[in-house]
């Protein structure tokens, strides 16, 4: 794992969103807590690091995959959660859906940093 591959991608994602990331943060399962982040909330990378955990155990055990790539998650108040799982890392990024559609997140910017985190995790 590679840390500042890690905050590079931030970095890059907050010169591409601007104002609309309002939250970043990469985060480890065994570790339980941030290891880079950009205005995240220690509880709220808990919670989702807990939530993701949870989530790709209940997929396994209902037979329909091994494993999820990312989820989605719409939160009051017209903002979006992405959340990318790469082997024991968890990166939640939370947008202003009102400054940048869901279309272009899941097209323009979650393959990137779906390809960006998996390079970064590999690194030694």
């Amino acid at each position: 794992m590679n840390i500042k591959s890690m905050k590079k991608l931030i970095d890059d994602l907050q010169d591409n969103l601007g104002d609309a990331l309002l939250m970043s943060d990469i985060s480890s399962y065994k570790a339980g807590a941030s290891v880079v982040s950009y205005k995240a909330n220690p509880k709220t990378a808990s919670l989702v690091n807990k939530f993701s955990k949870y989530l790709t155990e209940v997929i396994a055990k209902a037979g329909v995959g091994d494993s999820c790539n990312y989820y989605a998650v719409e939160v009051a108040g017209g903002f979006m959660m992405y959340v990318i799982l790469e082997d024991d890392y968890c990166w939640s990024i939370m947008v202003d859906g009102k400054q940048i559609a869901n279309g272009m997140m899941l097209v323009g910017v979650l393959p990137d940093c779906v390809s960006g985190l998996k390079q970064a995790v590999s690194e030694e």
